[in-house]
Parts: structure tokens; C-alpha cells; sequence
């Protein structure tokens, strides 16, 4: 799916998402549910969320100009860490809903709550419907699922709490299921700020070993050695290759890159840059992390 597509997904899922957010703040206190004034707060939260998703998303579709010559995808990578941080005080915030809660448990209007706590499960089931489309291959639009996730689980929670109340007046299973949800949540969270973290930090994606990267173009026929190999990404499913390769005096520079850019293909590597270099040629240390190293064999 394009990001013009995930730009509009996700502008109705904001607009979803921080309406309903005011219809439970006003059933919240209209029933005294604080199950429900949560899952008001969950969704604000998450709908500054999905704003930072939109407003990132608007800006890398519309950035043009010769000094962004990748775009600004990285401003993607930059909102899906904002939005695991956000998770994080998320996570803190439930938490601490619950123990006040076990402290001082107080009545709620069941069935009402129960009504409203099920329209908001539905509303995050099409906001999550939507996203899942567009999150394969776009880390951003994947964080603001994730959000969406913890909505539908708090929706979840309101209602089992809300029948727990009308049936049994069972005021702790609020707290019981908040503190659940926030186990739950932690991992999704971790996951999102690692793979922010490695592709800002320009480290080797996760699905990708180095060294037999490395192992398959020294494979390709008339290829002698291979120095300043460099993977990373640009952002989530943009992966970037750059290497030197050394070729024997008999071998086709156009072949050899034709067979290194098929492999990179291969590997799911989308951008390949390649310097061909003839067996014998004098190798200059242009790599400022080559100062004091010795050239062939170095590669991140």
C-alpha cells in the first residue's frame, strides 16, 4: 500500500479515534466508571499518537527538493520512537489507574458503561482493520496500530469490568485487568523502540546476516575481494547497500554488478551502490573509520 493510501487511513483513524475519546470522557463521568475515563485517556493519548503518525506521514509524501535525496523517511522512524515512548508512559499510566483503583474501588453505572465500553471496542476494531492494511511495510503506521492494539484491549477490559459490575458487582476487576493489559503491552513497546533504535542508529537490520552477505558477493563470479561493506536502512523495508569489490583483470565490471544488484534483489535490499574496482588497483582509505584500520575486510 502506498503512503498517500496510509495518509488517508491514517486521517480517518485519528478523527475515529479522538472523537470517541470525548464520548467516554462524557460517559466516564456521566456513569463514575474510571474503567471507562481510562480508556478515554488511552485513546487521547493515542490519538496524539496517530497525529504524529499523520503529520510525520504528510511530510515524507510531500517532501521534494535536491537536499532530501532520500526523502524524510527517517522523520517515520523518528514518530514510531515518540510513539513507543508514549507507550512506555502508557504502560506507567495503567498502572497506576490500577493500584489506585485495588485503593479506593467505587460503584459504577454497569449496563451504560458496558454500551459505551462496546461502541469503543468496535470503533478500535475499524481503526485496527484500516492500519493492519497499511502497517507491512511502514514502521510508523505500525506504531500507531500498536496504540490502536491497547485501545482494543482496554475496550476489552471496560467490558469484562463493566459485566463484572452489573453481575456481580465485582468493583476489583478493573484493577485485575488493567494490570494485565500492561503486561501485555510491554512487549509490542520494546519491539517498536528496538527496530526505531536500529535503523537510526544505522545498524545491520535484525533479518539480515552480515557476513553472509558479505559471503555471497565474493560468490559472484570474477569477484576477488570485498572491502567497505555497508548495510542499514533508510527506514522500516528500505534497505540500503554500499560496498567496494575488487575484480579480476579478465572479469566484466557490468556482469559483476548486474550479479551483485540480482542478489542485494534477492535479499530484499532495495537500494545497491556498487564500486568495481580491477585487481591491483591501489585501494585509498576514504572511509574516515578506516584511519587507523586496515582497509579490506572492514564492513558495518
Amino acid at each position: 500500500m502506498g503512503r498517500e493510501k496510509s495518509l488517508k487511513v491514517l486521517t480517518v483513524s485519528f478523527f475515529l479515534i479522538f472523537g470517541f475519546a470525548f464520548v467516554e470522557i462524557v460517559g466516564g463521568i456521566l456513569t463514575n466508571s474510571l474503567a471507562l475515563l481510562s480508556d478515554a485517556g488511552h485513546m487521547l493519548i493515542d490519538s496524539v499518537s496517530l497525529l504524529i503518525a499523520l503529520i510525520a506521514q504528510l511530510i515524507v509524501v510531500k517532501a521534494k527538493g535536491k537536499s532530501m535525496t532520500y526523502g524524510l523517511y527517517r522523520l517515520e522512524v523518528l514518530a514510531a520512537l515518540v510513539n513507543g515512548v508514549f507507550l512506555i508512559g502508557l504502560v506507567g499510566y495503567i498502572t497506576y489507574e490500577a493500584i489506585m483503583r485495588f485503593l479506593n474501588p467505587e460503584p459504577v453505572k454497569g449496563p451504560q458503561m458496558l454500551l459505551i465500553a462496546v461502541i469503543g471496542l468496535l470503533v478500535n476494531l475499524l481503526v485496527g482493520y484500516m492500519l493492519f492494511k497499511s502497517s507491512e511495510d511502514n514502521i510508523n503506521v505500525k506504531s500507531a496500530l500498536l496504540h490502536v492494539i491497547t485501545d482494543t484491549l482496554g475496550s476489552v477490559a471496560a467490558i469484562l469490568s463493566g459485566i463484572a459490575v452489573t453481575l456481580w458487582k465485582f468493583y476489583l476487576a478493573d484493577p485485575i485487568l488493567s494490570l494485565a493489559i500492561s503486561i501485555l503491552i510491554l512487549p509490542s513497546t520494546y519491539s517498536v523502540i528496538k527496530r526505531s533504535l536500529n535503523i537510526l542508529l544505522e545498524l545491520v537490520p535484525s533479518d539480515l546476516d552480515l557476513s553472509e552477505v558479505e559471503k555471497k558477493i565474493r560468490s559472484v563470479p570474477g569477484v576477488v575481494d570485498v572491502h567497505d561493506l555497508h548495510v542499514w536502512s533508510i527506514t522500516s523495508g528500505s534497505v540500503v547497500l554500499t560496498a567496494h569489490v575488487v575484480v579480476s583483470e579478465d572479469a566484466s565490471p557490468e556482469k559483476v554488478m548486474v550479479e551483485i544488484h540480482t542478489l542485494a534483489e534477492d535479499l530484499g535490499i532495495r537500494h545497491t551502490t556498487v564500486q568495481v574496482e580491477k585487481e591491483g588497483f591501489p585501494c585509498f582509505s576514504v572511509c574516515p573509520l578506516l584511519k587507523e584500520q586496515q582497509h579490506h575486510g572492514h564492513y558495518h
